[in-house]
């Protein structure tokens, strides 16, 4: 079966998001396993037209990051040359774009899957552009984008989604009916053995994730600004469209002793920390469920976080609704109440994320899609 995923990134020095990571993790899994897998993505700057990662062909095509209608129909039509020369049996599409209604209008013999990961509506848009220009759109852009995504879903072949609480959105959203909707959570590609978990003998919390506005990741930094006594590690660089807001912010807190900006790490290093982590700090003023989130809880890490899907940071940590970080971290560390959250995190997370348990049931899913 060949496999062909429609992605805006693909984890690259220039943009390392969780949709980017999702494609790397699942496209190796399935290549291991004999599949024929290709990526098509946007192309970041600096980057060719064709490579290779870990046995999966990456092709990029053209993408205007500014707002440009003319530059973007540009693009899109570029993306249609790119795939008319596609041989796919199944497109896989991460969340729904104007490339996933390309593809189902241009290659009908194939099979169009849509992996709901992040679904916009309007309160979304408004929150984030409050924080972020980026995310600044008219009512009638949104209004074009939900009809354009609404069709992308309709006409899948199969819709997946990563959280449940997205079933009921995409109702909302696109009147997808919620019985077509299977859910199939995103993978965990690395799930270490209990007991190799070695946390460490004084409070470390730590942040993971892209240091974008979004994230609003300087509310960390005050964190650790409130708390000299206690270790504070942030993971993460940012988007290369924030570099500019992000050193400026940095800035202001180089002179803290017990804060470490790590930027971007390996992965066994990014590992050895979440190991010794107690807490992980989810500061986003709007999130879906990120992979961030879980790859704590594989590492038995409590959380800290302003969003809460699918109930998972009530569950397994503390859920900051005014901002008061300073008063969750009190409580998780009140009486080692965050060591039981993060034992139970990790329980659910090797339950339910396990790498090969989601990459059966994506297979099962796509065997039983090809016989129809």
């Amino acid at each position: 079966m060949k496999i062909a995923f429609i992605v805006s990134e693909t984890f690259t020095e220039k943009r390392h998001g969780g949709f980017g990571w999702l494609v790397r993790v699942v496209g190796r899994e399935l290549v291991r396993r004999g599949f024929n897998v290709t990526v098509l993505a946007w192309r970041d700057p600096g980057y060719p037209e064709k490579y290779f990662v870990g046995g999966i062909e990456v092709i990029t095509y053209p993408y205007a990051f500014e707002r440009s209608v003319i530059r973007h129909l540009r693009d899109y039509y570029g993306f249609a040359r790119v795939i008319r020369r596609m041989e796919a049996d199944v497109f896989i599409s991460i969340e729904a774009m104007v490339e996933t209604l390309i593809a189902e209008s241009l290659i009908r013999n194939a099979k169009h899957v849509v992996w709901a990961q992040d679904p916009f509506d309007w309160t979304d848009y408004q929150l984030l552009g409050s924080i972020d220009p980026y995310y600044k759109i008219s009512r009638a852009r949104f209004l074009a984008n939900r009809i354009v995504f609404g069709l992308a879903y309709k006409r899948a072949n199969l819709i997946l989604t990563q959280a449940k609480f997205y079933i009921d959105k995409l109702k909302r959203l696109y009147g997808v009916d919620p019985s077509r909707v299977v859910y199939l959570p995103n993978p965990v590609d690395y799930i270490p053995e209990e007991e190799s978990i070695k946390k460490s003998d004084e409070p470390l919390v730590c942040y993971l994730a892209r240091m974008d506005p979004q994230k609003r990741y300087w509310l960390f930094f005050e964190l650790a600004r409130q708390f000299p006594e206690i270790l504070f590690i942030a993971i993460g660089k940012p988007n290369m469209l924030y570099e500019d807001k992000y050193r400026e912010i940095v800035s202001k807190y180089v002179g803290l002793s017990n804060l470490e900006i790590k930027g971007f790490v390996s992965e066994e290093e990014k590992r050895s920390i979440l190991s010794r982590c107690w807490i992980m700090v989810l500061p986003s003023i709007r999130e879906g469920l990120p992979i961030a989130m879980l790859e704590a809880l594989a590492h038995r890490c409590a959380l800290l976080s302003s969003v809460n899907p699918d109930g998972l940071t009530e569950r397994f940590g503390y859920w900051v609704r005014r901002d008061n970080f300073d008063k969750g971290l009190r409580w998780l560390l009140e009486n080692d109440r965050w060591r039981d959250l993060g034992e139970e995190g990790y329980k659910y997370v090797r339950a339910t994320h396990n790498l090969g348990k989601v990459v059966n049931e994506l297979i099962s899913r796509l065997e039983e899609l090809n016989r129809r």
